[in-house]
């Protein structure tokens, strides 16, 4: 591929259920120029999120979903190679929604800035996103209370993996529920939380009423579906429930088939509230020096997956969505200067 050209993967064909590569076409034009008061960043890392997969459909969502022929929007990390402002200078790292391609024109005010203080991969790990969500979700409506269960779905998961550990700091009984024995572990092992529940062995809900006898007080879901259902089975009266994603039914055939058990929500008055961390700009500097200072103590753990090459981005994404991993999943582009 010569060197001044660019390549971006735009969607091709809508994806019923899982994502691939035959529902995206790669785009290549000449590299961009910056015009006064922009920056070209060439994109180093991107990151792989559940929210991609959704808005590969046409459903009603809190985001709208891409069209066909659309640049596949996401979080990066990069680097500035070309700078025609004074706010951000070639070789600077940065951070921004540049998308899958490998160069990207954009604003300052766009951007935030990266240090090389941190490992770079947490930019797009427990410093965005993921661990931003996770943070923001809790401290503003869950509001952790020590000696009380936290139960959390996706526990081994980009943003559930923060939650079970902001639940631990916070001085709560953690259990989480994942994927396989090989998630279950990291959970425990690695994020400290006090049980993990496998939902691939049959008769969830019967036990996470064994493994938390005095009832379920908050519940940080990411999934929905039977897994959310068979959680409130086991709600605390007063429970609180956060959800932050509705993972099963976003990669279903039907989204709108949705179950949620009203029933229990009622038996147990508990209230739940909805998260989506577009609504809450305003919290994201604070929360992000928390987790900073978190980062910094060794308090937070970052697990992630770090894939190499371009040309993979859509089957990342796949196995990401068909939960083949532990953690945040990236793809890198290039190495930094």
């Amino acid at each position: 591929m010569p060197s001044d050209i660019n390549r971006r993967f735009h969607l091709a064909v809508r994806p019923t259920n899982l994502p691939g590569d035959a529902h995206f076409r790669i785009e290549t034009a000449p590299i961009p120029k910056p015009d006064t008061g922009e920056v070209l960043v060439r994109v180093l890392i991107a990151a792989l999120s559940p929210w991609q997969g959704q808005r590969l459909k046409d459903f009603e969502n809190y985001t709208a979903p891409f069209e066909i022929g659309e640049l596949i929007d996401c979080d990066v990390l990069g680097q500035v190679v070309e700078s025609k402002t004074g706010e951000r200078q070639p070789g600077d790292l940065v951070t921004g929604r540049l998308g899958w391609q490998e160069y990207a024109i954009a604003k300052p005010e766009n951007l935030l800035p990266a240090t090389r203080d941190f490992d770079e991969t947490l930019w797009l790990t427990a410093l965005s996103s993921p661990g931003l969500t996770a943070y923001c979700a809790m401290e503003m409506f869950g509001r952790p209370m020590p000696g009380q269960t936290l139960v959390v779905t996706s526990a081994a998961g980009s943003v559930g993996s923060y939650a079970v550990q902001l639940g631990k700091l916070a001085g709560m009984k953690v259990v989480g529920i994942a994927g396989g024995p090989e998630k279950c572990a990291v959970v425990t092992g690695q994020l400290g939380a006090d049980a993990c529940l496998d939902h691939r062995v049959p008769d969830l809900a019967s036990r996470l009423r064994e493994t938390c006898p005095e009832g379920v007080h908050l519940f940080f879901d990411t999934v929905g579906g039977w897994i959310g259902d068979a959680v409130f089975e086991g709600l605390a009266k007063f429970a609180k429930v956060l959800i932050v994603g509705r993972t099963i039914s976003n990669n279903s055939e039907r989204p709108d088939l949705d179950p949620v058990n009203m029933r229990m929500l009622w038996a147990r008055e508990a209230s739940i509230q909805c998260f989506s961390r577009y609504s809450y700009p305003e919290n994201w500097a604070r929360a992000r020096e928390h987790m900073m200072t978190l980062c910094r103590d060794g308090k937070i753990k970052a697990i992630d997956n770090l894939i190499d090459g371009f040309e993979r981005t859509p089957s990342a994404l796949h196995d990401m969505l068909a939960g083949k991993y532990t953690g945040k999943v990236m793809v890198r582009y290039a190495e930094a200067q």
